[in-house]
């Protein structure tokens, strides 16, 4: 009951918190958006997915224009849905997830948020964030929210994978494993992957090796073992391996 009421007030003031799927109708598969480095690298393989590479502005590589690239991309063949809408519009639909090491996700949060020179939002604000926190202090607070009231950037990924007590994703794909993964979500998409330039995965092109490095300290580690461990479970087992 009191998830149910919490979900209701979170509808009214995060409408689109839930809709991270991208489904593709037209290609009967659906992307699971909860690692931004992954949806940022896949964003061409997207607008061919979504059939807007002629919107795309003539001279403007995709990732010069990120944002504008996003909303680009509603004008194709796509719908923007929550677990429950994909299941229930397109039972048959083929889910792909990109999962990402925790300690990973939660450094590149700490930059976006915290080391971040534009004003922090008003989430980070409204629950005692500051700009001067130290890793640690920040994985502390971060530990302290759970999923039910947590941003999409640190939210655990099994709770956006999670419906009905299962796993909705048909395919995991580790990005850290960015080669393989990629070859996986072109052969699940059936696309071409020679016609497509995706840029490798590289971390230190979204983390910093400073802030790695301390995110990497033993005991800031074994907090986010505990916060996360049912991310850190999903990406040893075999369903999230791939074949």
């Amino acid at each position: 009951m009191l998830n149910r009421v919490y979900s209701i007030f979170d509808k009214r003031i995060r409408p689109l918190r839930n809709h991270v799927f991208l489904a593709f109708p037209k290609h009967n598969i659906a992307y699971a958006r909860i690692a931004e480095p992954a949806f940022q690298l896949l964003r061409p393989v997207l607008h061919r997915l979504a059939g807007t590479e002629g919107l795309l502005p003539a001279n403007s590589p995709d990732a010069d224009a990120p944002s504008g690239s996003e909303r680009l991309l509603f004008h194709g063949d796509v719908e923007l849905l929550t677990a429950r809408e994909l299941k229930r519009r397109h039972p048959d639909m083929k889910i792909l997830a990109w999962v990402q090491d925790p300690l990973h996700r939660l450094a590149y949060c700490y930059e976006k948020i915290i080391l971040n020179s534009d004003p922090m939002p008003s989430y980070y604000r409204e629950r005692y964030f500051a700009p001067s926190m130290t890793p640690d202090e920040f994985v502390n607070q971060v530990s302290g929210i759970s999923d039910l009231e947590a941003d999409n950037l640190f939210r655990s990924q099994t709770a956006f994978l999670t419906y009905k007590g299962t796993l909705a994703a048909d395919v995991v794909l580790p990005l850290e494993d960015f080669e393989r993964s990629l070859t996986r979500f072109f052969a699940e998409s059936r696309l071409k992957s020679r016609a497509l330039a995706v840029a490798p995965y590289r971390l230190s092109s979204f983390v910093s090796q400073s802030t790695l490095r301390a995110f990497s300290e033993a005991a800031l580690m074994q907090k986010l073992k505990r916060r996360y461990r049912s991310d850190y479970l999903l990406l040893s087992s075999q369903d999230a391996l791939i074949a």
